[in-house]
This record gives structure tokens, C-alpha cells and sequence, in this order.
């Protein structure tokens, strides 16, 4: 099955779509919005807008849904991310989200913050928990969902 809505739509966006994970937060620019991939955010940042402007909102659509309970103990064993049954049942949840419906939904999230908060740009980041090194994490899903969609979904860098 294939990105529901990936190919009924030929239009251009403008906003980009990064991954990125929890511990980088802290280092956003105001224009970059952090969209919250996980079931549990950290306690120590919790979602919304921060003191330095900085919001993290939460995407349902991106986080794993009842189908990836319990497939996951943290340990990341099988260490490869071809092996790891999580992520292949997270990369098909991915599959099921209509991108076209994901990325209007973006747009006019952008729209909105752009004009509340004076910005002339809007930026998204998917965060996960895992840092980059770590390739055994839902950013490996999230990008290859993204190169299936179209959609060229690279680690945010400061």
C-alpha cells in the first residue's frame, strides 16, 4: 500500500520537513516547529510554546499507533533497522496517513504561526528520542516514508 493521496495532488510546497530529536529542542530557531512523534514527550519539555518562543506540538498522525505496542523495548536489539519490526509496522502506519490531507494540515499550521508570531518562514521537524547515530529509530521510517511521498525529509542541523 502506497501514501494514500501521494500521487492525487501535483502542487508545490514551500515548507520543509526535517527530522530532528528531543535533546536538539534547545536549539530550534523560532521558525522551526517541532512536531511531536512521540507517545510521551519528555517531562522536561513539555509541548506547546516555550519561553523562547520555541513550539513542539504534538502530530498524532506521526506517532506510533496500537499496532507498535510492545514491539519496542528500547534496547534496540536487532541492532539494524531492516530487522526491527517496530519500524517496519511504523513505516506502514506512515503509509496509511493521506499526505496531501498531512501536508494541507502543515500549510495552514504555517499560515497561522506565521502571521501570530510575525515570522516570515515556517519550518517542521519531526522529533524522535534517538539521536542520528542511532539508526535504529522511527527517523529511519519517517525519511524513507518521505522519499516514497516525495518529500525530502533530512536531519535538522544547527
Amino acid at each position: 500500500m502506497g501514501a494514500r493521496g501521494s500521487t492525487s495532488r501535483s502542487r508545490c510546497f514551500l515548507l520543509r520537513l526535517y527530522t530532528s530529536y528531543w535533546a536538539q529542542v534547545k536549539n530550534f530557531p523560532k521558525n522551526l516547529i517541532g512536531l511531536n512523534t512521540t507517545v510521551f514527550p519528555p517531562r522536561w519539555r513539555p509541548l506547546g510554546r516555550d519561553n523562547r518562543g520555541i513550539w513542539v506540538i504534538d502530530c498524532p498522525p506521526l506517532k506510533p499507533g496500537q499496532k507498535c505496542v510492545g514491539l519496542c523495548n528500547g534496547k534496540c536489539n536487532p541492532k539494524h533497522p531492516d530487522d526491527c519490526e517496530f519500524l517496519k509496522v511504523y513505516r506502514d502506519q506512515l503509509d496509511d496517513i493521506d499526505i496531501g490531507d498531512f501536508l494541507d494540515h502543515l500549510d495552514r499550521l504555517a499560515h497561522k504561526i506565521k502571521k501570530d508570531e510575525g515570522l516570515n518562514d515556517i519550518d517542521f521537524a519531526a522529533i524522535v528520542f534517538e539521536a542520528p547515530q542511532n539508526k535504529c529509530s522511527e527517523r529511519v521510517a519517517l525519511q524513507s516514508w518521505g522519499a516514497f511521498c516525495g518529500l525530502d525529509i533530512k536531519e535538522w542541523h544547527k
